[in-house]
């Protein structure tokens, strides 16, 4: 792993825990989650991630309790 490297364990739907590591390596932001899926995207495409991310999870957030 890159010295640059974060990472975080994340529970999946199941409860199940995965480990979820971010790095950038050669002008590339890579995502890795568990061993089964890895991406290499450019900055500006993670920032967008990010983006969709932050809206979905503030969504998510306003519907909890709710029936």
């Amino acid at each position: 792993m890159f010295s640059n490297a974060k990472s975080v364990y994340v529970a999946d739907s199941t409860g199940d825990q995965l480990l979820v590591e971010i790095s950038e390596h050669m002008g590339f932001v890579t995502i890795e989650v568990g061993d089964k899926f890895r991406m290499a995207i450019s900055p500006d495409d993670a920032f967008d991630v990010v983006d969709a991310l932050t809206m979905v999870a503030n969504d998510v957030s306003s519907h909890v309790g709710e029936d």
